[in-house]
Order: structure tokens, then C-alpha cells, then sequence
């Protein structure tokens, strides 16, 4: 009796599991390149949650000296003639007044990151 057609099964039901397999995990892992620009494009409108996500994958990625630090959060409006409403999330050492400051719009998704002496 030949032992191809148990093989070519055995093949075809490992193939067919591996499949399902790789399709119900879903994406793989992002590199922290692809993190980094994920955080600096955030998705729009930029709520409170989005915006602490997207300061927290970069002061991971970019600022590890402040990733120790509890954030200080705070929705501004802007200023000036046009009003552009935006979150400031800062990460600060207060020993030693060190600290990043990253803002972002809240309609288009800008990211501006800055540090402090």
C-alpha cells in the first residue's frame, strides 16, 4: 500500500491548520519604527485616551529617561484669533526640572514634541 495519499493529508490538514492559524492571530507585532510613526500620526479626532497613548509609545520609543514619570494631561483651546484645541501631555523629572512636552491637535492629529531644561 502506498503511503502517499496518508502524506499528502497529513500535509494538506497541517497546511490548512497553519493557515487558520495565522489568520486567527490577526497582524503581526509592529517594530517600533512602525509604533513611532503610529504615534506621531494619530488616528483623528484626538480624544484624551488617543492622545496619553501616543505620548506614552513616545517617550517609550524616543525619551526613555521620562517613561518612569506619571504624566500631567490638560486640553487647551489655543490661542490667538483662530482657535486650535489640543492636549498637552508632559512627562517631567521634578528633581531635576527635566522634561518633554508633546502637544497634539485634536483635529488634525499634528504632534509636536519638545524638551525642557
Amino acid at each position: 500500500m502506498s503511503r502517499l495519499p496518508l502524506v499528502l493529508g497529513v500535509w494538506t490538514v497541517m497546511l490548512v491548520a497553519g493557515f487558520a492559524l495565522v489568520v486567527g492571530f490577526g497582524q503581526p507585532l509592529g517594530s517600533p519604527v512602525d509604533e513611532l510613526a503610529a504615534a506621531y500620526t494619530p488616528a483623528t479626532p484626538v480624544d484624551e485616551a488617543r492622545a496619553r497613548a501616543s505620548a506614552a509609545t513616545i517617550v517609550r520609543l524616543q525619551f526613555q529617561e521620562f517613561a518612569g514619570f506619571e504624566p500631567t494631561v490638560e486640553r487647551n483651546e489655543g490661542f490667538g484669533a483662530v482657535a486650535l484645541p489640543h492636549w498637552v501631555v508632559i512627562y517631567a523629572d521634578p528633581g531635576a526640572a527635566t522634561g518633554v512636552r508633546i502637544s497634539i491637535t485634536e483635529r488634525q492629529g499634528t504632534v509636536e514634541v519638545s524638551t525642557f531644561p
